[in-house]
């Protein structure tokens, strides 16, 4: 005989029959855990716990955004979206599924993204598909499929969720949001001084404008990285047997600025002797990188350049920047600590990825932030919003009525671009307030029988616990306080 068999028999000798749902409980896939009797008010009545045979449940590096996360994630997209529409960048959306020759042809094969991280696998037509893991690489591939690259600049800002396979940590998921935005078809150092500005101008509407520091970079133009690569490759194959397994991987198959983001401690010792990039920059190069950072001098943006930054995509040249979390003050106080910090938003310019597409040659540049690695970090609190419950208190002949009545407030109130939560129960008093402060209502809006008489509402602040009476046709300029 099987085990809940077993349990379900033992229940029927211990229980009423008529009293315990047993076979119901079967039927909805619940396991009978234990029972017992319950004496409460002189009334014998039964308990009977349940367990779910098996929870589903999350994937993991994903999690469920509840509705305060939701809500603070909400007020963080907000902010960056309203900064950008001042310098006239205008939403555009992209699917999450694309095909993954995109990202392999602008990624770049030998990126960690495209061989370790990438969520892909074959549709039903056998066709390899990739969930997104980064945002640029799809706004481009729109603009090329839209013919959009022949009117030009565009300025455009995106969000949503990439997904990417990586050990989950603090402020890092394998589903993220991320909010960016991206100048095609513009291209100068002043361009990205302003996009760079944009940036600083976003994190400080957030608050969060002291908790980080900018670090800025040149990778140069193709002439400038194909010397340096070199140079590189020579380096680094000379110390190859001291290298990270990782690191050597990316070694063999062409990736080896990469290895200059490794975060192993062994790669950290050997990357410190290794050659500069500023040592191959091509006059040219030099001249535009200086520009740039005049131009953040003359707008008042602080900033370190940090010779050791590249960006993890292909794609990137010339101006390559970062905006990292400073350590903890107890971490340390040297200004050379912040270097590889977490970065919470990071870009650059990549004048070689539309024509990567099938489009012509289109100068871009733009950047990208972690919507939960900012909101770690943010100082703004939660919108606290007033929030009303209206309660209507049923009771008599009159309670159609009143319900009627109360609708009607809510209503009202809700056109004032309140939100209002309307309790619907049919408790006592005490009941209905409770439901209220579930609802997370700073006010209620109490009406029965007698306030429909004499044409008025209770208001009553949950928080202060007062009360006042106001006239129902006061209500649409009532101030709640």
């Amino acid at each position: 005989m099987r085990q809940r068999d077993l349990i379900r028999r033992k229940c029927a000798r211990d229980l009423h029959r008529d009293t315990y749902p047993s076979e119901r409980l079967a039927m909805l896939g619940l396991r009978l855990r234990c029972t017992r009797p319950v004496q409460a008010g002189g009334t014998r009545r039964w308990l009977a716990v349940a367990a779910k045979a098996k929870t589903v449940s999350r994937v993991r590096g994903t999690r469920d955004l509840l509705a305060e996360d939701s809500q603070q994630h909400r007020e963080v997209l907000d902010v960056l979206q309203r900064t950008v529409e001042r310098y006239g960048f205008r939403s555009i959306q992209t699917p999450l599924l694309e095909y993954t020759d995109l990202f392999s042809r602008s990624l770049g094969d030998g990126s960690d993204i495209v061989m370790k991280e990438m969520y892909t696998f074959q549709d039903n037509s056998g066709k390899s598909v990739t969930l997104r893991p980064e945002g640029t690489a799809g706004i481009m591939r729109a603009l090329v499929s839209n013919n959009l690259l022949f009117s030009l600049p565009q300025k455009l800002s995106y969000s949503g969720s990439m997904f990417r396979y990586e050990r989950p940590q603090r402020g890092r998921y394998r589903e993220f949001q991320q909010f960016g935005v991206e100048f095609v078809g513009s291209s100068g150092p002043s361009v990205d001084a302003e996009v760079i500005a944009m940036a600083a101008d976003a994190l400080d509407s957030l608050g969060i404008k002291d908790k980080v520091v900018l670090e800025l970079n040149s990778l140069g133009d193709n002439e400038s990285r194909t010397r340096y690569r070199a140079a590189l490759e020579a380096f680094f194959s000379k110390l190859k047997n001291d290298l990270s397994s990782d690191s050597i991987n990316r070694l063999e198959r062409g990736s080896v600025l990469r290895i200059l983001d490794s975060k192993s401690e062994v790669d950290q010792k050997i990357i410190v002797g290794a050659p500069q990039l500023g040592e191959f920059l091509s006059d040219e190069a030099k001249t535009r990188f200086d520009d740039v950072l005049s131009g953040l001098d003359a707008l008042g943006i602080a900033f370190r350049q940090n010779s050791r930054l590249v960006r993890g995509l292909d794609y990137y040249s010339n101006t390559v920047f970062e905006f990292v979390e400073k350590p903890a003050p107890a971490a340390s106080s040297s200004e050379e600590a912040t270097a590889g910090g977490i970065a919470v938003l990071a870009g650059g310019c990549y004048d070689g990825l539309a024509e990567s597409l099938g489009g012509p040659a289109t100068a871009c540049v733009g950047w990208a932030a972690g919507v939960d690695r900012l909101n770690l970090l943010r100082e703004m609190p939660t919108e606290t919003a007033f929030s009303i419950a209206v309660v209507p208190v049923l009771a008599g002949d009159n309670s159609i009525r009143v319900l009627h009545e109360a609708m009607r407030v809510a209503q009202i109130l809700r056109q004032r671009g309140l939100t209002v939560h309307f309790c619907h129960g049919r408790g006592n008093m005490k009941k209905q307030m409770k439901a209220a402060e579930r609802y997370g209502s700073t006010h209620a809006v109490i009406l029965g029988g007698t306030e429909i008489e004499q044409q008025c509402v209770k208001v009553k602040n949950l928080e202060k616990r007062e009360e006042a009476e106001v006239l129902m046709a006061e209500l649409g300029i009532f101030e709640f306080h």
